[in-house]
């Protein structure tokens, strides 16, 4: 019972802590809401272009206050989720080996890393390329177009947009950074990695499709990029153990 109440004492403190962590994240977040706001809408080429007046629209009055609830809740989720990540970490080190812990640190680290890579995946390139995409049907200017189109961009519906791409970009970094972690600790032979091949391919076009915008060279670029990085791995791997055999 005395080891139970430790444990029970530990996690509860760790719980308070996260609590403390979530609820100063709000509130953090909320004095800077027009700072974040503006880094959320300054990721698309549309709304920074010297051509473009930056404006949005919205059509309830409590809306603009509803956008910035979720904007806000939206970042200290992502913070608790980090922090979370670490306390599992060190609740679980007292009963791991050195070795289990140094290796599940390290994929801690790795999946961090890549989590840093999504966010900039997502702010740099798939935002400006899908919303440029997408906003490639208004083309008032084209004589041949028979319907002419005027786009007004919704507050509310830019930040679902934004968040539902943050989500996809994210998975499909973490499915990334999980086939190396993988690949690196599979078995020295090659045989393993090989019968996996075509289920990656498969993972590969998936996520792809997902997160893409809807054309076929986008889709088929992505693929061959991580099919590429793939192959990669599986060479390096196979160097690596003739390297040890030899």
């Amino acid at each position: 019972m005395i080891i139970y109440k430790k444990y029970y004492i530990e996690l509860k403190n760790r719980f308070i802590l996260l609590s403390f962590t979530w609820v100063f994240g709000l509130f953090i977040c909320y004095l800077y809401k027009d700072a974040l706001l503006f880094l959320l809408i300054s990721s698309s080429k549309h709304f920074t272009s010297a051509q473009e007046t930056s404006y949005f629209i919205f059509t309830n009055v409590s809306e603009i206050f509803y956008v910035y609830l979720e904007l806000i809740f939206f970042i200290a989720n992502q913070m608790v989720i980090l922090m979370l990540s670490y306390h599992v970490l060190l609740f679980l080190a007292s009963g791991l080996y050195e070795v289990e812990f140094r290796k599940l640190k390290s994929a801690l680290k790795f999946f961090v890393i890549s989590w840093v890579c999504s966010i900039l995946l997502l702010y740099k390139f798939v935002i400006p390329y899908t919303w440029e995409f997408f906003l490639s049907f208004q083309q008032t200017e084209n004589t041949s177009q028979t319907v002419n189109f005027f786009f007004e961009a919704k507050i509310a519906e830019y930040l679902e947009y934004f968040i539902d791409l943050y989500y996809l970009c994210l998975l499909n970094c973490q499915l990334l950074a999980l086939i190396i972690l993988i690949l690196t600790t599979l078995s020295k032979t090659n045989t393993k990695i090989k019968s996996f091949r075509k289920l990656f391919y498969f993972v590969f076009v998936i996520f792809s499709t997902l997160t893409t915008p809807p054309d076929i060279v986008s889709q088929g670029v992505l693929s061959l990029i991580l099919i590429g990085i793939y192959e990669l791995l599986i060479f390096l791997k196979f160097l690596k153990t003739n390297k040890v055999a030899s």
